[in-house]
């Protein structure tokens, strides 16, 4: 495992901003940053908040950070420019702040790159994530909570908190899933070892901010008639009947994490056995993690861009086991990260934008049916419709 200990961390982070720009690169060049689904919806938005367009949808409304930004900082680019650019500068925060909070967590700056890169070009980052929606966003705001925290949790420095509790707040202005970190920080502050009134004043530098941002957020719903409690329930009974299924829950988390699995269940084994043990904190850390990642199952379908935000309990320990499995070859550790990283844009190419369950669906829940009919209209799947 002491494959970049002995590198300083400006040189980690120098050849993990190369890695993050190769990736970037590839992902231009093999897919581009274009339209998915719902992307209208968040142009329409943009262009509503810069005085261009009259459409906007209700829940695009509350969700005010990209339109606000794009109509601000970057109102010299079109909405969809706009779009792109804000989601490049967050795959980048993603890319450190995951190595960076990783490497905290696992003592090991070599666990730390390889976590960050499998982040960075997981499944669900070249499906949705980079392209023209805010998926990315809200998993940046995310992660920003997670790091905060833990940073509050190594220093006790309330500083930290406040952070948190605004990047909880931000979350709520992008995306739903960026302020489900809350529940993370908030472990680590009921189960630190403090006093009763040191909890509260710690909990009350978190909630600060986020309380402020519904509330005012809340005003302006009366603007759209709607408010988030009722975009949740609509699609709760819109998606919920077909899409959350156990058999759905398996195939998105299949291929969401797809070869990282492999290396979180060994690492798990091995953990479970005593064969490895982890450092200090790192335990703490995954245990608090789990209620913020496993949240997305208050989302009413499974699809790889809610399942994702689980990637910071998944992927950390995936990192670590593949780096301790190939701890005594420099070849194998590279043959593993290298698999671990190409594996999703194969199924991207593969996959390419086909929904998959709608296929098994209309075949009557067939898998030869599916296949045949998969591959009999893959070219009709080539862009996302």
């Amino acid at each position: 495992m002491e494959y970049f200990e002995n590198k300083t961390n400006r040189w980690v982070l120098g050849f993990l901003a190369a890695l993050g720009v190769a990736n970037l690169l590839a992902f231009a060049f093999l897919f581009g940053f274009h339209y998915n689904n719902d992307t209208d919806s968040f142009l329409f938005a943009i262009e509503f908040f810069k005085g261009e367009g009259n459409t906007i949808f209700p829940n695009r409304y509350l969700n005010p950070f990209y339109p606000v930004v794009a109509s601000t900082l970057l109102q010299f680019l079109s909405a969809p420019e706009s779009l792109i650019v804000i989601n490049i500068l967050f795959y980048f925060v993603l890319l450190f702040l995951t190595y960076d909070l990783v490497r905290r967590v696992f003592e090991s700056k070599t666990v730390g790159l390889v976590a960050a890169l499998l982040v960075v070009s997981g499944y669900p980052m070249l499906r949705y994530a980079l392209t023209q929606v805010q998926d990315i966003g809200g998993y940046a705001w995310f992660l920003a909570t997670i790091y905060a925290g833990w940073r509050w949790y190594e220093a006790r420095d309330k500083r930290w908190l406040h952070l948190a509790g605004i990047a909880i707040a931000f979350g709520v202005l992008t995306k739903e899933s960026g302020c489900m970190g809350a529940f993370f920080v908030g472990l680590l502050i009921v189960t630190a070892r403090l006093g009763l009134k040191e909890k509260v004043i710690s909990l009350s530098s978190v909630a600060w901010a986020p309380l402020l941002t519904i509330i005012v957020n809340s005003a302006r719903s009366h603007d759209m008639a709607y408010n988030s409690l009722q975009w949740f329930i609509d699609n709760w009974i819109v998606f919920s009947a077909e899409n959350y299924t156990f058999v759905r829950w398996l195939g998105v988390n299949a291929t969401t994490f797809n070869v990282a699995w492999i290396f979180f269940c060994i690492a798990l084994l091995q953990l479970l056995r005593k064969k490895w043990i982890l450092p200090p904190g790192a335990m703490r850390y995954l245990l608090a993690v789990i209620p913020s990642s496993l949240s997305y199952f208050a989302w009413p379908l499974f699809i790889g861009r809610t399942v994702f935000i689980a990637a910071w309990l998944v992927i950390p320990l995936a990192a670590y086991g593949l780096v301790r499995l190939a701890r005594h070859s420099k070849g194998l550790f590279i043959s593993l990260t290298l698999v671990s990283v190409v594996t999703p844009y194969l199924l991207q190419s593969t996959l390419r934008y086909a929904h998959v369950f709608q296929i098994y669906d209309q075949c009557e829940k067939s898998i030869s049916c599916s296949w045949k009919y998969f591959w009999e209209n893959r070219q009709t799947f080539s862009k996302e419709l």
